[in-house]
Parts: structure tokens; sequence; C-alpha cells
């Protein structure tokens, strides 16, 4: 079985970065900020905005530092490696949680690997978050056997994977204190866990990140149709009770092309195991700041099933749902319940994959079609200009070029220019930030620019150089 998801997901996102799917935002961006750090230098934001601001204002994620030497090693494949090893290893926690009952762990392990989230998570890019979930079901572990000091550090580990991690823990902890509530002792030290993770995500939130951001505050908060900030969200919540629950079910933005995306999702969810969590409360609660986070959100695709949104629902679901399944006494009726829930979450995979609804790019993600296994257009061109750079040389690039030429010191997405001294870009390639007559427009202005000479031309893939 591992074996065989080891195969799916390399195909899956190793194909992507293969073929130029994966994106300076957000694999470029963070393969460059690894480049940075194992170099010894604060990264910075430079790749896609005009100030100076540092990453770790942007995100606190400190797993970039600690992963940083491994650059040296795996290059431009270094986080897509990194993402799926500690996928395995959240399924072996998975496993090990429940290894006393052996088929229960091999269904509650199936159900982790094949869960719509991961999928999604490996169809676009590297997130942290995924990182810091994979260490969740350990968490579980560690405090079910009492052991509190590994519990500390794996919850640790957990907090500095990005600052909502730290808001995601202080509910996890408060959950599992309430189903270890009649053991004094553990539900205490969990409680104390769950006061120093709103401690941390605070001292990060409210002091660490503005201090470090040019702006002299937090950048993240967005979820506008509940106020400026988490004092007033929390307050609307409180107050506007029938709206709040209004925006969580449905488009809150006034485009009609995002009807029906946050209503999928909760389908999804229902159907992949959440509904049976009503028999287990205490799970429910650990996924409140997560369904805060993504169905009250500005940006539509938070509220998809795509890309890393979902991935904190596979730990939970996968501990809680075999929980409440194990807890069948009825033989007959746990082996029917055993089978029952890993079709529906496998249905609910085959449906992100094979006939996504949005925010889910069916290439990036149907790794049994021949069209996830190329472009449309001659990527060999690109990988010819790529061998033409200098790897010490300033480079603009697309955004699905810049993860391969992110791990230099100063690299930028088109068409911020900025101090680069090569440009690679193709007609024929996705144009974001552009729109696509903005992108041939562009092209045609550095053809005639005296600035930059053409050095590498061949269908669609253009390598300007600027002349000295």
């Amino acid at each position: 079985m591992i074996f065989g998801f080891a195969i799916v997901y390399a195909i899956i996102s190793f194909l992507n970065h293969l073929c130029f799917r994966t994106y300076g935002l957000d694999l470029g961006l963070y393969t460059n900020a690894m480049y940075d750090y194992a170099h010894g230098s604060m990264a910075n934001m430079d790749m896609i905005w005009d100030t100076k601001e540092l990453a770790l204002a942007d995100h606190f994620d400190l797993y970039l530092i600690l992963f940083s030497p491994l650059v040296y090693v795996f290059g431009s494949w270094t986080l897509l490696i990194i993402q799926i090893t500690a996928i395995f290893i959240g399924a072996k926690g998975v496993h090990t949680y429940f290894k006393d009952q052996a088929r229960i762990a091999l269904f509650a392990s199936f159900f982790f690997l094949s869960y719509f989230g991961i999928f999604s998570a490996l169809s676009y890019d590297y997130h942290s978050n995924v990182i810091a979930a994979m260490a969740v079901p350990w968490l579980f572990y560690f405090v079910r056997e009492k052991r509190f000091i590994a519990s500390l550090l794996v919850l640790v580990f957990i907090w500095i994977g990005k600052e909502n991690m730290a808001f995601w823990m202080v509910f996890v902890t408060l959950g599992l204190a309430l189903i270890y509530r009649k053991d004094r002792k553990s539900a205490l030290i969990l409680l104390g866990f769950s006061f120093a993770s709103f401690c941390y995500f605070l001292l990060v939130l409210k002091v660490i990140m503005p201090l470090l951001s040019v702006e002299g505050d937090y950048l993240h908060f967005a979820y506008e149709s509940l106020g400026e900030s988490m004092s007033e969200a929390f307050i609307h919540l409180l107050t506007h009770p029938i709206d709040s629950l209004e925006i969580f079910f449905s488009n809150h933005l006034p485009n009609p092309r995002f009807d029906g995306v946050k209503l999928e999702s909760h389908i999804l969810l229902l159907i992949s195991g959440v509904a049976i969590l009503i028999r287990k409360p205490a799970y429910l609660l650990m996924l409140a700041p997560i369904y805060f986070q993504k169905f009250f959100h500005d940006q539509p695709m938070t509220w998809s099933p795509g890309a890393q949104y979902s991935i904190e629902f596979a730990p939970i679901l996968a501990i809680g749902v075999f929980e409440t399944v194990r807890s069948i006494k009825n033989e007959k009726f746990q082996k029917y319940a055993l089978i029952g829930t890993a079709v529906l979450s496998l249905a609910c995979t085959l449906r992100i994959t094979d006939q996504p609804f949005d925010h889910v790019e069916e290439s990036n993600v149907q790794f049994y079609k021949k069209r996830h296994f190329s472009r449309d257009y001659n990527t060999d061109a690109v990988w010819k200009a790529i061998d033409l750079i200098p790897g010490d040389k300033a480079v603009c690039a697309q955004n699905p070029y810049l993860p391969h030429l992110a791990l230099r010191s100063d690299i930028f997405m088109f068409p911020y220019i900025k101090s680069a001294e090569y440009i690679l870009i193709s007609s024929k390639e996705y144009p974001y930030p552009l729109q696509t007559e903005e992108l041939f427009i562009e092209i045609e202005k550095l053809k005639v620019d005296s600035k930059w000479k053409i050095v590498f031309e061949e269908d669609g893939v253009y390598l300007f150089e600027r002349v000295k």
C-alpha cells in the first residue's frame, strides 16, 4: 500500500514540477527563501513585492530555516521531497496510534493516505501547514501514552510551521483535554499546552511579525466580512450569529462565479468523515478554527477543496473517525463501518480529481491521464533556455519557471524586472499576474527595447539578456 501511494504522490508532485506546473507562488518563493537562509541571509519578499518585506513577516515559517541545508542536496526538488516524506511520517503516526488493532490501523492509514486534502495539497506546490499537520497524529499518540515531554516537542514543532498553527493547537489540545478529562494530570497538562499555544500565537501575531514587517502590522488578516481585526471578527460572530452563519455557508462576495464553492467543500467534508464526528464532539472542537479560517476567508480559493486548504482535516478525521468506528462493539457492524468510511473518503478524492468543481487544476491532479505527463507547448525549449542562464545572475521569469531558477540571490516574477540581467518568458505559458494580451504586449516591448537582446528564441520561449 505504501509503495503504491508513494508512486502516485511522486507522479503528482514531481511530474508537476518537471512540467512547469509548480509556481513562484508558492514553491519558488519558499525555495528562494531556503537559499537565502542556507547562505546566512534573511529571506525577503523581493521576488513578488517592491518592498524588502521579510519572509517571516509574511508567514512566520521556521521550517524553511530548519530545512534550508537540504537545498545543497536536493536543489529545487527539496520541499516537494520533504512534503511527501512528511505525509508518510503522518501516516505512520496514524498507524502507530491504532497499532493495537491491526485492521483498524490499516483502514485508518488508507483513509489518511487517500484523503482528498492530501491529493489537493500535493497538486499545488509545497506548504508548511502540510508538514505541521503531519505531526498531529504523533501528538495524539504521545498524549495517549502520557509521554508529555515528547508531546511538548511535537507541539512546538507544529507551532513553528506557520503563525496560525499555534491557534489551531489551542483547540486541538483543548479537545484532547476534553477526551482525557477523567485523567486529572493529563487534562491539566493539556490545558497548559492550550494556554501556551495561545500565548505563542499572540506573541508571534501581535509582537514578532509586526516588528519584522515594514508596515508594522500583521499582513494576512483576510476576513473583511467579519471586521478589520481578530477582535472585531470575534465580536461579529457573537453579536451577528445569523449573518455569520450565512457567510459560513454561502458566497459572501459579489462575484456569482464563486456560488457553490463553499457548498461543495461542506458536502465533501461531511461525506469524508465530519458527519461521523457528531458522536465525538471533542474532534469537532479541534476543527473549529480550521472551519473558521476556511469559510470566512476573503479568498474563494481558500473555501475550495483545492490546494493546501483542507490538509488539517486529514489527521483529525483519521483519528476521530476511526476512534468512533473502534467504539462499535458489534464486529460485523464495525467491519461495514470501516469499509464504508474508506469507500466514502475515496469517493470524495475521486470527485476532486476526476471532476473538480473549482480551484483544482485538472492537469495538476489527474495523474492517470496523459496530459498530466506533458504540456501543450514545447517545454524542451524552456530547459534549453534555463541551461543558458548563469547560476549567479539575477533573473526575472514567469511564475511557472521561478521554482527552477530560485536557487540564487536575486529572482523576480515577471513583469517585475527590477535588477534582472536575464528574462525568461513564454507566450504559451500561464501569464499570471498578467492577462494573456498583456503578456503578448510585454514580450513585443522587450523585443524592441534597446536595453535587452534576445539570446534564445524557440517555439514562443524567449530568453532576454540585458545589454551591458
